[in-house]
């Protein structure tokens, strides 16, 4: 009697060239690693489960791989599965995968459209799909490194609303781009338009306390439009004050002199 088997799905969400990776069309550097992704998950730290005990097939919808596993051999595998449903319990679950989770959360960051979705079937119970995409938030466990308070910032609005969720997308001077959780009603409350403008928000949101990074930020309020300066305006009053100050060997001396004060 054949032995009852786990099912584990990986879909790949991503795009090559601007069009959506399939088993059909997907780069050859993104084939191999993503491939060889899977395989170190499957397998953990020192080969704990053989890839051999494992069968695969591909599937349409996007690029996804089917794995099955003999129920003895995913029991190794499904501990980590239900850790994974925290998003900071990299620190519980097996080096090697975590390292692999680690690699899609920082892909995710790195480019628009990227997601993993792992799901399991067939356990015997329900595991909730473990998706890393740009808005989750994979990491060690590291409470006292965050604080959580609310911050001010400065940025363009590229997006605002949502079908399933609301939210904000701000890119900060830097180029980083934040996604702020909102609300239907508070968007629909506003009475200005700030997409495609330079505004000043103030967030919720944890900050690491030795990185500043903001994380689980959700937009309290726009305070206003940012204040500006036109750069070059700036630039041409700094040359002009340069060249009057030239002759002037001790501005301070100068300065002091012409109100009487002297050298005391």
């Amino acid at each position: 009697m054949m032995e009852q088997a786990v099912t584990i799905e990986f879909r790949l969400d991503a795009r090559d060239d601007g069009a959506e990776v399939t088993p059909d069309r997907i780069a050859l550097g993104r084939f191999v690693r993503f491939n060889t992704q899977v395989g170190e998950f499957v397998a953990g730290s020192g080969r704990q489960i053989s890839l051999d005990a494992a069968s695969v097939r591909v599937e349409r919808g996007s690029y996804r791989l089917v794995l099955a596993l003999p129920t003895a051999v995913a029991a190794l595998l499904l501990p980590d599965m239900q850790a994974l449903h925290q998003e900071d319990a990299l620190a519980a679950v097996d080096p090697q995968r975590a390292a692999v989770i680690g690699a899609w959360q920082r892909q995710a960051r790195k480019e628009e459209g990227f997601a993993v979705t792992v799901e399991v079937r067939g356990a015997g119970r329900e595991y909730s799909p473990v998706r890393v995409r740009r808005e989750s938030d994979y990491h060690s466990a590291e409470s006292n490194d965050w604080a959580a308070g609310e911050y001010y910032l400065v940025g363009r609005i590229t997006d605002m609303g949502g079908m399933h969720k609301s939210n904000v997308h701000i890119e900060l001077p830097d180029g980083q781009r934040l996604t702020t959780a909102s609300s239907e009603e508070f968007l629909r409350d506003q009475t200005e338009n700030y997409l495609y403008k330079r505004v000043q928000v103030r967030v919720a949101a944890e900050k690491h306390v030795r990185t500043g990074k903001l994380r689980n930020p959700r937009l309290l309020a726009f305070v206003g439009w940012a204040p500006s300066y036109d750069d070059a305006e700036l630039e041409a009053a700094i040359e002009k004050g340069t060249r009057a100050w030239a002759d002037v060997p001790d501005a301070v001396k100068w300065v002091r002199e012409q109100r009487g004060q002297g050298d005391g």
